[in-house]
């Protein structure tokens, strides 16, 4: 029988090999966020990194506590194991407040009666940083956390002060107190004598200026344009929608604006006007052919603007819109696709000729059109204040002064490539 003697240098020298799976354990070496640097909201979710000196293995549910105000968020763990980066997602709570988003103290790291161990099995140091010392999360990242609500600051119109008629475009502007995001269709209700205008949002999502664009109509009055009451400013809600209702038109529907009780639809054979006071029960078409295909329609007061391809301007009396008058026209160069109506002029994208301004204070007779060419070809149009924004088929969008509508300045082009 053979004796075997082990050194003590041997054992020594054996104990060193294994020393790294019995008594290393590993470690917190950052905190961090894959979400951008910046200020977020309620609801909100902030994904929080947590990586460790080497892989670990999760069981159960660890937290992590982050100083968010009033009341401390508990988050719990997300995904990771077997990696060395665990995921917390933290979303954002009502009341939460932080201007540099950090965990509470250097134990917020919590087992939670789970288990971050290595594959050895050995149990991670959870000892975090000290909160905003390098390596902590609000050292790495610079993210804000605001609840709190912004509030209206102010309530004006780049409008000029006097006095307007149906038909006038007046912007509404509603300032606040920091950048604000829109979704829906926010509405400012106006007095407006008997009938209160109610104004659908109209541009400013991202800054601190909503604009709502209030287009007097027949009847509306008002000594001071003012706004109904302090609580005239809705947000309406995103609609969740429901089953469509048809009401089926005889040639194909390309356009249409609402007023009302009614619907105005721009067809292939001109405009057809749909009773729409019960929605689950949409009237019988009304119909007014036009010469050409009609695109876009836009109604102000009592008429309806046509946009009628090859036939130009259609100028519709709708005044009883279940007997729309007979059209008046005033044709075009090339071949009118949108139409839109501020003050006393039609303005309309005029395919090959570029902007067409129609002078229409009289709709029964209205002007010659004066032109601005693109260098595209004219497919939409909008206006708001003194300019017109075209949408210029490969050229892109142009822009173009439009503070004497009787002479239009050359356009400023924007490539959308």
């Amino acid at each position: 029988m053979m004796n075997f003697k082990i050194s003590s240098q041997f054992k020594i020298f054996f104990l060193f090999l294994l020393f790294p799976l019995f008594a290393f354990a590993q470690t917190v070496t950052g905190v961090t966020s894959i979400k951008a640097n910046g200020t977020y909201k309620q609801g909100e979710v902030i994904p929080i990194s947590i990586t460790f000196s080497e892989v670990v293995n999760v069981t159960g549910t660890p937290q992590i506590t982050l100083e968010t105000g009033g009341t401390d968020a508990v988050v719990n763990y997300t995904s990771g194991t077997g990696s060395n980066t665990l995921t917390f997602n933290y979303t954002v709570g009502a009341g939460h407040i932080s201007s540099d988003l950090d965990y509470v103290g250097t134990s917020s790291l919590a087992l939670n009666s789970g288990t971050i161990k290595n594959a050895a099995g050995n149990n991670a140091i959870l000892t975090l940083a000290s909160p905003a010392a390098s390596g902590s999360l609000g050292a790495n990242k610079a993210i804000v956390i605001d609840t709190t609500p912004s509030t209206v600051s102010s309530v004006s119109s780049t409008k000029a002060n006097g006095s307007y008629k149906s038909g006038d475009q007046i912007p509404i502007t509603v300032a606040f107190d920091e950048a604000v995001t829109v979704t829906g269709t926010p509405t400012l209700t106006l007095e407006t004598g008997s009938s209160d205008a109610v104004v659908n949002y109209s541009s400013g999502s991202g800054t601190n200026n909503l604009t709502f664009n209030y287009t007097i109509s027949d009847g509306h009055t008002s000594s001071d344009l003012d706004y109904a009451s302090t609580s005239s400013l809705v947000c309406q809600p995103v609609p969740n929608p429901g089953t469509p209702v048809y009401r089926d038109t005889y040639v194909s529907a390309l356009g249409v604006t609402v007023v009302g009780n009614y619907a105005y639809m721009a067809g292939a054979a001109g405009l057809a006007i749909i009773d729409i006071s019960d929605k689950a029960n949409p009237g019988t078409p009304v119909y007014r052919i036009t010469g050409d295909a009609s695109r876009d329609v836009t109604v102000v007061g009592n008429y309806a603007y046509v946009a009628a391809t090859s036939s130009g301007l259609a100028i519709i009396d709708i005044s009883d819109p279940t007997s729309p008058g007979t059209p008046v026209y005033m044709d075009t160069s090339s071949r009118t696709y949108v139409v839109t109506v501020v003050g006393n002029y039609a303005y309309v994208a005029d395919f090959y000729s570029g902007l067409a301004i129609i002078d229409i204070s009289d709709p029964t007779n209205p002007g010659t059109p004066v032109y601005m060419d693109t260098s595209g070809v004219a497919l939409g149009v909008t206006v708001e204040g003194n300019y017109a924004y075209v949408a210029d088929g490969a050229s892109g969008l142009a822009i173009i002064d439009i503070s004497d509508p009787t002479s239009p300045g050359t356009p400023v082009y924007m490539d959308t490539s």
